[in-house]
């Protein structure tokens, strides 16, 4: 610190120049405390109109990858390019995809076009269909496929193998161009988080709500923290946990595709346990599930834990995206919940009979080092 004083405070007595690089340094260390775990709840507790912050802008997230995280399949001494073959005066490949699924596949989907753009550095369309099942998100970049070309003037690529072989190192051949000069559809619901997990902060700008569903956000989470002041009010409000529990048609699905069983009870008050310890039992969970009568039916009975008022799947994400941690079970929903919120993660490590993208392997593999395994059984 020294070396960057004014040289004016080397003339000062000695006792001087030993007090004040001390406050400088206890300074920048209490700042630094301030901004990365306080500044967020004590802006909630004192905001002249006493309402949480709501995640709308990109936070710096210190994630660390791990080294053995996969990367491209295609190094960029195989790409191939075709500077004389064009499609509607863009260069080829092109490569867009069918929006299969619900919310939280189409948003893998979209995600792992943005990485084939940006990796590959080919050409990119979102289908109408896609741009209108994401319209939650104003904020969406990639642009809208031109014409009304039938899907039959596709190449369809997707997954190598059958279910069980998760491999989609197809898609990521066609946009290094080693397919040929064509354009691509993928199908069978490429959600490839080895790929844009590199692209997490942009994703997350991509994915920010809008106004309207902030401001209900917001409103709903001052709510909560009103019902549930913290127990000294000198310390911070408590700590928001995202909880989304997935059930409904996933029971039969994650059994029959998968050979898992859905996480309950047991899971619930460990994943609940969990952060009441890291957090001194300062904290309050956000519920939200799409059978909001089995999660009130297994988890009202915690004074800590509130329940969406259930508005629309987009609200329900951004509310759960909005707390500082979160729990999630199984399903691409649940994974952006957490992938948004940004903080800690607890996720079901559930036994399994094939491979499944949101489970511990996949979560490892590709170095979401944020996510925490807790078992089901």
């Amino acid at each position: 610190m020294a070396s960057v004083l004014p040289k004016c405070l080397q003339h000062h007595v000695a006792t001087k120049a030993v007090i004040f690089p001390a406050f400088v340094i206890c300074a920048v260390a209490a700042y630094g405390l301030l901004y990365t775990e306080l500044l967020p709840m004590i802006k909630t507790a004192f905001s002249s109109k006493s309402l949480p912050e709501v995640r709308n802008v990109v936070v710096q997230y210190k994630e660390k990858h791990s080294l053995h995280a996969p990367g491209p399949a295609v190094p960029p001494s195989r790409w191939v390019r075709y500077p004389h073959h064009k499609w509607q005066g863009y260069p080829l490949p092109v490569l867009t995809a069918l929006p299969l699924g619900r919310m939280g596949n189409v948003m893998g989907e979209y995600s792992t076009l943005w990485a084939l753009k940006h990796i590959y550095n080919a050409t990119v369309f979102v289908m109408p269909k896609m741009r209108e099942r994401l319209m939650s998100f104003p904020s969406l970049s990639l642009p809208i496929c031109p014409g009304k070309g039938a899907e039959t003037e596709w190449t369809r690529v997707g997954r190598s193998g059958p279910l069980n072989q998760y491999n989609f190192t197809k898609i990521e051949m066609a946009a290094a161009g080693l397919f040929g000069p064509k354009i691509f559809l993928l199908t069978r619901c490429s959600f490839e988080i080895q790929l844009f997990n590199f692209f997490k902060e942009d994703l997350r700008r991509e994915f920010t709500f809008d106004q309207e569903i902030q401001t209900k956000v917001r409103a709903f989470l001052a709510k909560v923290l009103q019902k549930r002041p913290s127990d000294n009010n000198r310390t911070p409000p408590p700590v928001l946990v995202g909880f989304h529990v997935r059930r409904t048609d996933y029971v039969r699905h994650a059994m029959i595709n998968f050979g898992a069983k859905l996480p309950e009870d047991k899971y619930f008050t460990r994943a609940l346990g969990h952060y009441r310890r890291r957090f001194s039992n300062n904290v309050a969970f956000v519920v939200a599930s799409d059978d909001m009568a089995f999660a009130r039916q297994r988890l009202a009975h915690h004074r800590d834990v509130f329940f969406s008022e259930g508005g629309s799947p987009a609200e329900d994400m951004a509310l759960l995206s909005s707390c500082n941690h979160s729990i999630i079970t199984l399903g691409s929903y649940g994974f952006w919940t957490g992938y948004l919120a940004g903080g800690e993660v607890v996720y079901p490590d559930v036994k399994l009979q094939r491979q499944y993208r949101f489970s511990r392997e996949m979560y490892e593999t590709v170095g979401l080092t944020n996510f925490t395994p807790i078992s089901p059984d």
